[in-house]
C-alpha cells in the first residue's frame, strides 16, 4: 500500500504533470489542447493523486445523463499494484455518488488484456456487460465495457466504506 497520498482536484495548474503521466502509462496520450478543454467543461471530474507534490495517478470521467462514464486512469508504473489505483478510484466513486441521486451507472472501457485494471473494477462492483471490438487504435484490441449499477444500494455503500478502511494515511481533501 502507498503511503502519504493526497487526492485532489486536477487543475489547470498541474496540466504539465498530467501530461507527463499520461504520456508515459498511453500508447496514444491526450493533447495538451484536450486535456486543457476537459479541464475547464462542465459535468467532469478530474482527480490526482499526489505523494510528495509529485503526480502518481489521475482518474476522470463525465456525466452524461444518468451515467458517468470513466475516461481515463492511470498510475506511475513503478508504483502500480501497490493501492493507488484503489485509492482514486474510490475517490471518484464517492464524488460520483455526491454529484445526485440521478445518476444511475457508471462506465468505462477497459483493454481487454488489462487485467490487474478489470480485477481492480470488479473489486469495487463493476462488472462486464460488452465488447468494444478493436476499440483501441494503436494496436486494435478489443475494450471490455464494464458498469456499476444500483448506486443507491446498501451493498455498494457497505463494499465502499470497507474499501475505505483500507486507507487510513491518505489526506482525501474536501472529503468528510
Amino acid at each position: 500500500m502507498i503511503r502519504d497520498l493526497e487526492i485532489r482536484s486536477i487543475t489547470k495548474d498541474d496540466l504539465e504533470k498530467v501530461i507527463e503521466l499520461d504520456n508515459a502509462s498511453f500508447p496514444e496520450p491526450w493533447s495538451k489542447s484536450l486535456w486543457n478543454v476537459e479541464l475547464s467543461r462542465n459535468q467532469r471530474i478530474y482527480l490526482g493523486a499526489f505523494q510528495k507534490k509529485e503526480l502518481v495517478g489521475f482518474i476522470g470521467g463525465l456525466l452524461a445523463h444518468t451515467d458517468f462514464h470513466i475516461t481515463t486512469v492511470a498510475t506511475k508504473e513503478s508504483i502500480r499494484n501497490l493501492g493507488v489505483g484503489s485509492v482514486i478510484l474510490f475517490e471518484m466513486l464517492h464524488q460520483i455518488l455526491g454529484l445526485s441521486a440521478e445518476v444511475d451507472s457508471i462506465t468505462l472501457e477497459v483493454r481487454s488484456s488489462n487485467k490487474p485494471a478489470q480485477a481492480l473494477y470488479r473489486k469495487f462492483g463493476f462488472a462486464p456487460v460488452g465488447l468494444r471490438r478493436a476499440y483501441y487504435q494503436d494496436n486494435d484490441e478489443d475494450a471490455i465495457i464494464m458498469s456499476l449499477e444500483n448506486l443507491q444500494s446498501a451493498n455498494l455503500q457497505d463494499r465502499l466504506a470497507k474499501i475505505r478502511k483500507r486507507f487510513p494515511l491518505i489526506n482525501f481533501v474536501g472529503v468528510q
